[in-house]
């Protein structure tokens, strides 16, 4: 027998321990979709964070796309 019913309250997700990682990813100019750069960064560390102009191979189109901090969008990582 079920000990939880549809009506009840949604329950916190449980909190991870260890770093919080981001992916980093970027929207591909041609198909604007988002592409996974391979990277990743602690959310915390990302702000003071420095990158110099990076190229990517593009998942959707298939051509190579260069990117900087500006163009990132932070993803969740698995």
């Amino acid at each position: 027998m079920a000990t939880r019913f549809f009506f009840d309250p949604p329950r916190r997700p449980k909190s991870k321990p260890g770093p919080n990682l981001k992916s980093l990813l970027v929207r591909c100019p041609s198909t604007s979709k988002l592409t996974d750069t391979g990277r990743t960064i602690e959310a915390n560390l990302w702000p003071m964070a420095k990158l110099k102009t990076q190229k990517v191979t593009c998942a959707h189109c298939g051509g190579v796309h260069t990117w900087t901090k500006k163009d990132v969008i932070l993803g969740r990582y698995q």
